[in-house]
């Protein structure tokens, strides 16, 4: 979690719209596993207890903030349970960024070696429901935030 500390120091010296609410309590991360009925993969839970969740500009990381499990946009239950009402969205998958089109999600119907699940991109309402983006969150997460980074330093 130290590089993307590092990223988002960056990211924030780059854009003043980036929030991060704070690190989870246990308690509140295991609310998450019992809501949502599975224990959270190393990297999403070492993210969350150490960032909770974050925002840059309109979007969200999903997580616990404020130690609360939903409440509203950027809590990962409540983005879960909101993508399961309105696309149907797989019980396996928990959100960890909703966008325009879709729900970035782990994917708990598979695990690797290192207890890992990927984060899939699900996009309701596709003959091709969701594409793998990584095989773990804290690789996809730093891939993201190097590749956002990228895109706004080369703007003048």
């Amino acid at each position: 979690m130290d590089e993307i500390a590092a990223l988002l120091v960056r990211m924030k010296e780059l854009e003043a719209h980036v929030y991060i609410y704070g690190p989870a309590a246990e308690d509140t991360i295991r609310q998450l596993e019992v809501a949502f009925g599975r224990q959270m993969p190393p990297s999403y839970r070492a993210f969350l207890a150490r960032f909770g969740g974050f925002s840059i500009l309109d979007s969200s990381y999903s997580g616990i903030i404020d130690d609360k499990i939903e409440q509203g946009r950027g809590w990962a239950w409540t983005d879960t349970r909101y993508a399961r009402e309105w696309c149907q969205l797989p019980e396996h998958y928990l959100v960890v960024q909703p966008d325009e089109d879709g729900f970035k999600c782990l994917d708990f119907g598979r695990v690797g070696p290192d207890g890992e699940h990927p984060v899939i991109y699900h996009m309701p309402f596709r003959k091709t429901p969701f594409n793998e983006l990584n095989p773990s969150y804290a690789t996809w997460l730093t891939e993201d935030l190097k590749a956002m980074i990228a895109a706004w330093e080369e703007i003048p």
